[in-house]
This record gives structure tokens, sequence and C-alpha cells, in this order.
């Protein structure tokens, strides 16, 4: 069959349908080069991911060791301890209370546990940090908050 024997209503859609055949061909391609382009930045590399994981560990050490250093300062400024009391353990402990936390620090002679509470996430801000007690191993109190 000849393009010439066919009647022109036919040509019409012969040339609809090709034109239609080519967009899904055109459009298959484009989403298929999409679809890969996206997996291929969209996932993240194995080395973006370790890097990821190990900034969020060096934060997390930061603001624990910063939890510490402002207790035993808290403490050092209200006297509780000596001026070179030093930490035992830059991690503090949880309580059961919500938001309290405990860190270990002493000096050559005695160790001590120092209670503090967080009432906000700004570290910086001294306020967030408030001194709670700070006890000895063997159960003496040597400061308590009230209330």
């Amino acid at each position: 069959m000849s393009e010439t024997s066919l009647q022109p209503q036919t040509r019409r859609w012969l040339a609809w349908e090709w034109r239609i055949a080519l967009i899904t061909v055109v459009g298959g391609a484009l989403i298929a080069t999409a679809a890969i382009v996206y997996e291929h930045f969209a996932t993240p590399s194995p080395e973006q991911v370790e890097a990821a994981r190990r900034a969020q560990l060096t934060a997390v050490v930061q603001t624990a060791t910063q939890i510490c250093t402002q207790a035993l300062a808290a403490a050092k400024d209200y006297g509780i301890v000596p001026s070179y009391a030093g930490l035992a353990s830059m991690f503090p402990t949880a309580t059961q209370v919500k938001g309290r936390y405990v860190c270990a620090g002493g000096t050559n002679v005695t160790r001590y546990n120092i209670a503090v509470d967080l009432f906000c996430r700004e570290l910086k801000n001294p306020r967030c940090v408030a001194l709670y007690s700070v006890t000895q191993p063997d159960g003496t109190v040597l400061y308590r908050r009230r209330g």
C-alpha cells in the first residue's frame, strides 16, 4: 500500500497516530531519564551517610561535655567544690527526673556527683543549666537546691 492509495481521512489518522507514538516514546524516555537522575542524586552516598553520622555524634559529645563543664563551673562558683576540681567523666548520666543529669567530678582526695537541671536547649546561656545538688559517693549531701 503506497501513501497515495490511502484516503485523505486515513492519512490524517495515521499522521496523528504517528505523532502520539512519537510523544509516547519521547515522554517515556524523559521520564526514565528523570527517574535515573533522581535515584542518583537523591540517594546519599555511603560517604555522605557516614559524614552525617559523625557530625551528629560530634554534636552529641559536645553537648554532653558542655553540660558537665557548666555543672562543674556552677559548683565551683557556689564554692561547694574546690577550684582545682575537675571532671571525672565528660558524659552526664540521665536520672529518673526529666531534664536532670548527673556528672562525676572530683579531686585527688574525693569525688563528687554534681546534678543539674536543664531548663532550655541553649546551653551557652548559663541560665539554662541550674545546679540541683552536689553529693559525695557515700551519700553525703554538700548542696541541694530548695524546691
